[in-house]
């Protein structure tokens, strides 16, 4: 019989967590589900929360904003938008509304450059009187 179960967690920015683990309990639509290694394939919508893995005697929590989970041949993988490993959803909000700020911040510095430089290009390009090209 076989041990342990293969954990993917993958994210459009790449893989969060791939290892193998004893256990994997997830928040779905339903309810949480634990997973075990021999766990019959299925398919699921994963909510947002923390996933709570153990692996060698270890309990680690992985918060997510939820996404698909996909159980199969001894692999569960999780699809998601975004995942950060040994943090809480509290943490990881807080960690993307600041990555939010900072976005913002630079999206305003490079408007104040594109006026700047539009500004410049329309000095240039703009015909004086008197001048004859």
């Amino acid at each position: 019989m076989v041990k342990t179960l293969r954990l993917e967690v993958l994210t459009p920015g790449g893989t969060i967590f791939d290892a193998e683990v004893d256990a994997v309990v997830v928040p779905l639509a339903d309810g949480w589900q634990g997973i075990l290694p021999g766990h019959l394939a299925f398919h699921a919508r994963l909510m947002r929360g923390e996933v709570l893995l153990r692996a060698g005697g270890q309990e680690r929590m992985l918060a997510t904003l939820g996404g698909t989970i996909m159980v199969q041949g001894g692999t569960v993988t999780i699809l998601t938008g975004t995942a950060a490993l040994d943090r809480n959803l509290e943490a990881l909000e807080h960690e993307l509304s600041g990555q939010a700020q900072r976005l913002a911040e630079m999206e305003g510095e490079a408007e104040k450059h594109f006026n700047r430089v539009y500004r410049q290009m329309a000095r240039t390009f703009t015909p004086r009187r008197g001048r004859h090209i």
